[in-house]
């Protein structure tokens, strides 16, 4: 399923709430508000391909969108430059058309998982946040082939985002991830 246009919205729907950001900040935060909603309710926001990098774990089509990639984007090149602006070096602003753009894509549960991100890591720089999801599962799992330089990248599977980090940010009951993991693998009982 296309969710570009609604990561797109998701992006400027942070922006307008944080005002400016940067690159790294941003991906951190679609990844964790991906993951609450994975978590939460069975399903991300962006329906992206998850990768572990040296930085920590981020969404590769949320990357694509913020370098305004075209052959990602395609049609969706217009709107992502219209609610999304490159600012000087790597921060982000909201585009032109971000503040009067009406969130057509996004449902109350994406917009419950972008604002607990804000409330929760609004405040914090970009490198505490690479540094928390360093504890994630599915990024420590790599850990020591980034270390001895052995990767750049390794896929994370959907699946491997729904670990529970049960710290004071994601403690979801074991019964709960159980059945969010049935709604996205399909397999009911």
């Amino acid at each position: 399923m296309n969710k570009i246009p609604a990561t797109i919205e998701a992006l400027c729907y942070l922006l307008s709430k944080l005002g400016k950001a940067d690159k790294i900040f941003l991906v951190k935060l679609m990844y964790l508000a991906d993951k609450y909603h994975l978590m939460n309710y069975g399903r991300t926001i962006t329906n992206d391909e998850f990768l572990a990098f040296e930085n920590g774990p981020a969404g590769s089509r949320t990357t694509d969108i913020l370098e305004f990639d075209p052959y990602v984007l395609g049609k969706n090149l217009f709107l992502a430059k219209s609610l999304i602006k490159k600012g000087e070096g790597h921060q982000y602003l909201p585009g032109s058309k971000c503040r009067d753009h009406e969130i057509e894509m996004l449902s109350r549960s994406d917009i419950e998982a972008l604002d607990f991100v804000i409330a929760k890591f609004g405040k914090m720089n970009q490198w505490d946040l690479v540094d928390y999801t360093h504890t994630f599962h599915e990024w420590k799992q790599y850990e020591d082939k980034f270390k001895r330089h052995i990767t750049r990248r390794e896929r994370i599977s959907t699946e491997e985002v729904l670990s529970n980090p049960k710290d004071e940010y994601f403690n979801v009951s074991e019964e709960h991830l159980q059945e969010c993991r049935e709604i996205l693998t399909g397999t009911f009982d």
